[in-house]
């Protein structure tokens, strides 16, 4: 695959040895090299459009916006470029429940921005970290009650779990990632044959991307590529490979990629699950500026699916 895969690159050791530890965590919060990644209505704090910064706050600095979060929550220990870990601990905070006016004090002139606006530009550490807070913030927000009685849920283990409240119940939940397949299907052909895309009506105008959908019970993986395809586009493929995964926490998936090869060419979206799909070949690919027309996103792991067919010898 060819690199970046953006939101790949996070060096955290997840589960330091004192992480259950309250007075440890309370020691860290307030550490000088601490650093606090705060989340607003899942946008992260970054400064600058065309090289953007994360804006993170040091534990000893923290203070003020400790208080007024609604979710701490320990990431992990930084790690350096080697992977040995160093002395910074990163926590995320949910300052979701305030209107922007009242976080001035915090944002400067920095924003609240969607991460996919910015993440392409960002140092891919960096952009890794902030889509790790983005997605257990998010978490945190959606599992406020026990999904086995009702009961409110709190946080616990450093904001690794959440246990119900219920002394009945005490059910623990766990950050829930869910699992998607995403696949470019390939043909054979002269000129290095041609592979398949597809848009969404909600895709914005001119965008083709891969083929994707959520994992159901009890299938595999491989199982997954080859019915979402037939059910999307009417194809029927074999030799589904996997090449890669990413994390996409818009909001809580994990994006796992493979190629697979076409047993049939004639395209069926009559399911209404896409829009339109065709069979594009390299050449045409090439000339999708001319038409007005682009490939998906450069952080989705599509692109990196495509991108990497392309550049094969043909």
């Amino acid at each position: 695959m060819p690199k970046p895969i953006y939101y790949t690159k996070n060096r955290l050791l997840r589960k330091p040895e004192n992480f259950s530890d309250p007075q440890w965590i309370e020691q860290r919060l307030h550490d000088r090299n601490t650093r606090i990644i705060p989340v607003w209505r899942n946008r992260n704090l970054v400064l600058g459009h065309d090289s953007p910064t994360a804006i993170t706050m040091s534990g000893d600095h923290g203070r003020g916006l400790l208080e007024i979060a609604s979710q701490i929550a320990l990431l992990g220990i930084d790690a350096d470029e080697t992977g040995s870990p160093t002395e910074r601990a990163i926590f995320a905070v949910d300052v979701s429940q305030h209107e922007l006016p009242d976080l001035s004090p915090i944002m400067g002139t920095a924003e609240f921005v969607d991460l996919r606006r910015v993440g392409v530009l960002m140092d891919a550490h960096e952009g890794s970290l902030l889509s790790h807070a983005r997605g257990l913030m998010y978490w945190h927000r959606h599992n406020c009650f026990c999904s086995e009685c009702g009961s409110p849920t709190v946080a616990e283990e450093a904001g690794r779990i959440r246990r119900c409240s219920n002394a009945l119940c005490s059910r623990i939940h766990f950050p829930r990632t869910d699992p998607a397949v995403i696949m470019l299907v390939t043909r054979p052909g002269p000129d290095g044959g041609a592979c398949l895309l597809g848009r969404h009506e909600n895709f914005s105008v001119g965008m083709y991307s891969t083929l994707a959908g959520f994992v159901d019970q009890g299938e595999t993986l491989e199982q997954a590529v080859t019915r979402e395809v037939f059910e999307e586009a009417g194809i029927l493929v074999d030799r589904v490979e996997y090449r890669a995964s990413q994390p996409w926490p818009f909001p809580a998936s994990l994006m796992l990629g493979f190629r697979a090869r076409a047993l049939t060419f004639t395209i069926d979206t009559g399911s209404d699950e896409l829009e339109e799909a065709h069979w594009f070949t390299r050449d045409q690919i090439a000339r999708f500026p001319d038409k007005g027309l682009r490939l998906s996103r450069k952080d989705s792991i599509s692109y990196n699916l495509i991108k990497d067919w392309l550049d094969e010898d043909v």
